[in-house]
Order: structure tokens, then C-alpha cells, then sequence
């Protein structure tokens, strides 16, 4: 896909004003890109796209839900999902594993069973001793949906580190990961979300 001209709308509850949450993602991948978009209430989405909030309309006047699909499109409008088709491939499964940690460690699963945790760090601890980021030496769709599912982490896990931009406690086993979420933090558009005034999860 290329580039499309014009204003992207996201739809989010309370059009975040209150907390960015599952709009974490694809918010810093429009801000990122330098798109111009707004955010604005459920209520004034259009009708029959989807259950699930956010939803995107693009410029060309589509609309679609459910931020994994939505983060994928967004990645191949914008280029920032890799640039060989081995790392466009990869951006997708990274996409979908860093939402399997974000529901396991929202859902308390981690606590459970502590040896899941290891497992998810250990995978992305070996992936970051390759890469500066989750897919390449560029952030791309997968590391900026990956500060959402981090949020959750360092919530249950570390609840004070949150709001910081601090790892948590977990991940500081793995030097990779928090190099990673170093390096994350330090990226303008997630600063400027931080600093917006608004929560970045519930």
C-alpha cells in the first residue's frame, strides 16, 4: 500500500481524553509518521465497521477495527513495518505475539504461571540481541504496540513504573528488553504522549 494523503480519524472511548490505551499504537504510529489525524468519540465512527474500538477511517474514506489489523495496514502505509519481506513477514507475528503478552499480563496470567513471563522475555530477549528494535534498527507498527502491551507488564508487575517510561521489574532480568524499552522511551512521539497529561492505560 502507499501512503494515503489526507486526514486519518481514530475512534477511541472518550476520544482519549481520559487514557490512551488499545489507541496507544496506532496513535504513536500516526504521530510517528507525521500523518494527519484527529481522535474523536465511538459515537461519530461509522456505523457497521466493527465491535471493537479503535477504529480508523482512512482518507480514502475506509474504516476498519481491531488495532492488530489496523496497526498492520497502518505499517504498510507508512513503511514502518520493515523493509525486506523477511522483516514485513516478521512485523506481523510480532504484532500478534506482543498481543498475547499484553492479554496474558492484563489477564494476570503471568502471575500464574511466572514461567510464561520468561518464555515471552526470553523470545524477545534474543530477537533485540539482533536487532535495535523488535523487527529491525527502525522502530516500526510491532514496537509501537508493544508500548501498550509494556504498559500492562509494568502495571502488575512494577506498578510504580508505569507513567515513568521505567521498565519493570521483570524485564530488567533481560538487558536486551530494557535496553529496547530505553530506546522507546527516548522516541519523540512516545515523549510527547507521556507528556500529554493523559494516562496511558486505566
Amino acid at each position: 500500500m502507499t501512503e494515503e494523503k489526507g486526514e486519518y480519524k481514530l475512534y477511541y472511548w472518550r476520544a482519549c481524553e481520559k487514557f490512551w490505551g488499545r489507541a496507544i499504537g496506532p496513535v504513536l504510529t500516526l504521530d510517528h509518521a507525521e500523518a494527519n489525524f484527529t481522535v474523536d468519540e465511538p459515537s461519530k465512527a461509522p456505523t457497521g465497521v466493527g465491535f471493537a474500538f479503535p477504529q480508523i477511517t482512512l482518507p480514502s474514506g475506509k474504516s476498519m477495527a481491531q488495532t492488530p489489523a489496523m496497526l498492520i495496514v497502518l505499517g504498510d502505509i507508512f513503511g514502518l513495518s520493515g523493509k525486506t519481506e523477511d522483516e514485513k513477514m516478521y512485523c506481523k507475528q510480532m504484532i500478534m505475539d506482543v498481543n498475547d503478552i499484553c492479554s496474558e499480563a492484563m489477564g494476570g496470567k503471568w502471575k500464574e504461571k511466572p514461567e510464561r513471563a520468561d518464555k515471552w522475555l526470553t523470545l524477545l530477549e534474543a530477537k533485540l540481541k539482533k536487532t535495535k528494535f523488535l523487527v529491525c534498527d527502525t522502530p516500526t507498527v510491532a514496537d509501537f504496540h508493544a508500548v501498550f502491551a509494556f504498559e500492562w507488564v509494568n502495571k502488575k508487575y512494577s506498578p510504580a513504573a508505569t507513567q515513568s517510561g521505567e521498565d519493570s521489574t521483570k524485564a530488567k532480568k533481560f538487558e536486551n528488553v530494557r535496553r529496547w524499552w530505553d530506546d522507546m522511551n527516548k522516541l519523540a512521539a512516545v515523549k510527547k504522549m507521556r507528556t500529554s497529561g493523559v494516562p496511558m492505560i486505566p
